[in-house]
């Protein structure tokens, strides 16, 4: 509920402006891990707008809709220890002759049992905590959380639980265990038949990342986009460059045409 005028809010979002004033809401965490860290805007409304423009290729930043959002991320640091048993390939050449006496050489694989014990740490490990954010990497440094950074912002809770996104990020982690397995058997060729993994350190943390979100109006359609309020970066769906012709140019252009088709057609 706004403390200046008592409207309702959305109990979803953990921080927001009233729909009624415009007055900043925080909310108090309930039972829900509290974020650790947050990633600062450093790209404000003015570049997102340019930046909009520029990926749309038409100016369509007058007719958006764009909010500072913070989306929630998991970012975790595993430790791996990985026990594989496998088979190593070393390719050597035979000489052979076929039926009219031409001699070749034929390439072989001489394979050996490998085993061993390889470890690895993955640092930064980003699993998105709302449906909506599509990243896969933390854009920048992060700064420790303080309530304050949400005033304004809008700001929705997370919707993957801690424990099913730790167990993304290890299901994200498995080819390059698999990689490093492989290396360490070397040779020319490998396989491996068998990957035990476990877990020598675990560290999460919750981080809240800058977006400007929102959506746009073009040609009598609505189209979503973010902005990432670090990079830069921006995400969506794009009209083709045809959907931005509007006015004489499409009347220019379909002049032009009817001119060719009558030259076609003598």
């Amino acid at each position: 509920m706004c403390p200046r005028c008592a409207t309702a809010s959305t109990p979803a979002l953990l921080s927001s402006r009233c729909p009624a004033c415009e007055t900043p809401i925080v909310r108090e965490l309930g039972g829900e891990v509290r974020p650790g860290a947050v990633v600062p805007f450093a790209v404000d409304r003015r570049r997102a707008s340019t930046a909009l423009d520029r990926w749309a290729a038409a100016r369509v930043s007058d007719a958006a809709s764009m909010r500072a959002t913070f989306l929630p991320a998991w970012v975790f640091d595993l430790e791996t220890v990985t026990r594989y048993a496998g088979r190593r390939g070393d390719h050597y050449y035979q000489a052979e002759t076929d039926g009219d006496g031409r001699s070749r050489q034929v390439r072989r694989t001489r394979w050996t049992a490998a085993r061993g014990t390889v470890g690895r740490r993955f640092a930064d490990v980003l699993v998105p905590g709302v449906r909506d954010l599509a990243t896969r990497r933390l854009p920048a440094a992060t700064v420790p959380f303080r309530a304050e950074y949400l005033s304004g912002v809008e700001t929705p809770r997370y919707t993957v639980p801690p424990d099913q996104a730790l167990d993304q990020a290890k299901t994200s982690v498995k080819p390059k265990v698999r990689a490093a397995c492989l290396a360490d058997v070397g040779g020319d060729d490998g396989r491996l038949h068998s990957v035990v993994t476990t877990y020598a350190a675990i560290d999460g943390d919750l981080v809240l990342l800058p977006y400007w979100t929102g959506t746009y109006l073009l040609d009598g359609r609505t189209w979503r986009f973010t902005v990432d309020g670090a990079t830069g970066e921006v995400r969506g769906k794009r009209p083709s460059r045809a959907a931005g012709l509007t006015g004489p140019l499409v009347v220019l252009l379909l002049v032009v045409l009817a001119a060719v088709l009558v030259l076609v057609s003598r």
